[in-house]
């Protein structure tokens, strides 16, 4: 597999850039732990999959990650293609061509090769319908594997707000849900950043499924508090 195009480019930068900025405003964003992030290398990005359909928070984690200073690689964003989103003529050509790529360990091992970044969100649609600010893994450790073929930190991350944007949602069918409202509301964000956590050999499995236990603790414990904190004001 061909390492994706390298992201952004100057067009998406110029384009992005604004637009980034102005969701910050607009969840009058935060951001706490910025300085862990590596900046000699790229890293494995893990948080809650956000209760929501248009990922602004990610862009959001986006501009404090790396579009505000240019110290840290890019982010991609593994997703699974082919979803109702993907159908939706402008969001999703944007979900297509921003910074996604194919959700699949040998894509991202190979975009980390290639001194990109990864978000992954392990939980994917489970923490998507699931109870607000609540990890729902369930066993999904190849973020680890990941990390150890890569041999890249695993950086945890937590987005305080992120599963308040739509109050209510409502199924369609068996395979689509309206999201109310449908333009998120402007609920304060706040992006919390964990200290990297280095993965052992990709070969020894009993540590790695440790590891992604140790990982999905240290988010959850993460998550807990940005959200505690955020609640005091």
């Amino acid at each position: 597999m061909a390492a994706p195009q390298r992201y952004p480019s100057p067009a998406q930068r110029r384009a992005l850039t604004p637009l980034f900025a102005s969701l910050v405003r607009y969840f009058r964003a935060r951001a706490r732990g910025i300085e862990l992030i590596p900046t000699d290398r790229p890293v494995v990005y893990v948080g809650k999959h956000p209760r929501g359909w248009l990922y602004l928070e990610t862009m959001v984690l986006g501009w404090f990650a790396f579009f505000a200073r240019a110290d840290r690689p890019a982010i991609r964003v593994l997703e699974k293609e082919g979803t109702s989103v993907h159908k939706i003529p402008l969001v999703g050509f944007i979900r297509r061509n921003v910074n996604a790529i194919p959700a699949s360990e040998d894509g991202a091992v190979e975009t980390l090769a290639a001194g990109e970044s990864v978000l992954i969100f392990p939980g994917g649609p489970r923490e998507m319908f699931g109870a607000p600010d609540r990890l729902r893994w369930g066993g999904h450790r190849g973020f680890a594997r990941i990390a150890a073929r890569a041999r890249a930190p695993v950086v945890p991350f937590a987005i305080a707000g992120a599963d308040r944007q739509h109050p209510w949602r409502l199924r369609l069918g068996r395979s689509n849900t309206l999201w109310l409202p449908p333009i998120p509301l402007p609920v304060r964000m706040d992006v919390h950043f964990g200290a990297p956590m280095d993965p052992p050999p990709a070969a020894d499995r009993e540590a790695l499924t440790r590891f992604a236990d140790q990982v999905a603790e240290a988010t959850q414990r993460l998550l807990t508090t940005a959200v505690e904190q955020q609640r005091r004001g």
